[in-house]
């Protein structure tokens, strides 16, 4: 009897004794990527090519390794997108060019896979005379 109450008396303590509040490992949080989706400025005409791009950077530094770097295309209201591969340029740039054939409201997502992150930025693109009601 007294050998079994001395073996719950050790579980008990090495229990106790597991169960911290420090942080298991002093290593630092990696900062999570961020991406800045850079749309042209004012109203698209159709069939004009224009530039949209993707900065990429973790904490201060600029991300020129991400795995991928896609923009989406999305007429509003619509199922149906495009998706481009992004080239990298430089200073964590990943840029296209693209052209609309057709007016409306399109959402825009750039996919970033980067350092074991995936973030998707969106924004919205008026094309053409369509005006948003």
């Amino acid at each position: 009897m007294k050998k079994s109450g001395l073996i719950v008396l050790i579980l008990c303590v090495l229990l106790l004794v597991s169960c911290s509040s420090a942080p298991a490992s002093d290593a630092e949080v990696e900062e999570l990527i961020r991406v800045d989706l850079i749309l042209p400025t004012g109203p698209v005409k159709t069939s004009e090519t224009v530039p949209f791009e993707a900065r990429v950077t973790q904490g201060e530094s600029l991300v020129e390794d991400a795995q991928e770097v896609e923009f989406e295309f999305r007429l509003a209201d619509q199922d149906e997108f495009q998706r481009i591969e992004a080239k990298h340029e430089e200073d964590g740039r990943y840029r296209i060019e693209k052209a609309f054939e057709v007016e409306g409201t399109y959402e825009v997502t750039a996919h970033v896979t980067a350092r074991g992150m995936h973030v998707m930025p969106k924004k919205e693109i008026a094309v053409g005379d369509h005006v948003e009601k």
